[in-house]
C-alpha cells in the first residue's frame, strides 16, 4: 500500500513537470505571435543583373520575430525563385527550426511556394542554399527520402518536386534588413 501511494506520487511529480513544460512552451509561443505582424500586400523594387533596370515585384509580406517571409505567386521554376529573391535583396525560405515550420504552415493558405532546400548531387544529401544550418530534421520528412529534386512548401509541410516545375516562391529576409517603410507597415 504505501509503495503505491510512492508511486502516484512520482507520477504526479512527473505529470506536474510536463504540464508546466507545455504552460512554457505555450507562453513562448504567444509571445511569438505577439510580435508577428500580418500579412500586407508590397511591391519591392528589386534590381536585376547586368545593368538592367530594377524591376517591381509584387507580393505579400508578414514578419514574425526577426524574420519576414514575402510571399510572390508568380509562377517560376526553383532556379528562378532563387534568382527573383536575390535580386530582392533576399534569399529563398531557410526553415530553422520545428517552431518556424509550424508557424508557417498556419500562415500559407493555399498553393505550393520553393524554398530554399534542394538536393545535393555532389554531397548526397538535402541541403539549404549556402549550407545553411538547421536544427530542423529533414530525415523526418518522408517525401525528402527521394534523392533528387527541390523542395515545396504548402499548408501541409514540405514536399519534393521537379526543380523545374513552376510554382510560386517565398523568400525572407530579416526584419532590421528592410527598409523602414516596409518593416513599419501594419495591416489594420
Amino acid at each position: 500500500m504505501q509503495n503505491d501511494s510512492f508511486v502516484r506520487e512520482e507520477m504526479l511529480i512527473n505529470k506536474s513537470k510536463e504540464c508546466k513544460a507545455l504552460k512554457d512552451d505555450l507562453d513562448s509561443l504567444s509571445r511569438t505571435l505577439n510580435r508577428c505582424y500580418q500579412e500586407t500586400k508590397v511591391v519591392l523594387d528589386c534590381k536585376l543583373r547586368k545593368g538592367i533596370k530594377g524591376k517591381r515585384v509584387e507580393g505579400h509580406l508578414f514578419c514574425c520575430g526577426i524574420k519576414c517571409y514575402y510571399l510572390i505567386k508568380d509562377s517560376k521554376t526553383w532556379s528562378e525563385c532563387n534568382q527573383t529573391c536575390q535580386d530582392c535583396s533576399s534569399s529563398l525560405l531557410k526553415i530553422d527550426d520545428d517552431n518556424e515550420l509550424k508557424f508557417l504552415r498556419l500562415q500559407i493558405k493555399s498553393g505550393n511556394y520553393w524554398i530554399g532546400l534542394s538536393y545535393n548531387e555532389k554531397n548526397k544529401k538535402w541541403q539549404w542554399i549556402n549550407d545553411h544550418p538547421s536544427k530542423l530534421d529533414l530525415m523526418t520528412i518522408k517525401s525528402l527520402l527521394t534523392q533528387k529534386g527541390c523542395a515545396v512548401f504548402s499548408f501541409t509541410g514540405i514536399k519534393r518536386d521537379d526543380c523545374a516545375k513552376k510554382n510560386s516562391c517565398i523568400c525572407e529576409k530579416r526584419m532590421d534588413e528592410f527598409p523602414d517603410s516596409v518593416c513599419s507597415r501594419k495591416e489594420k
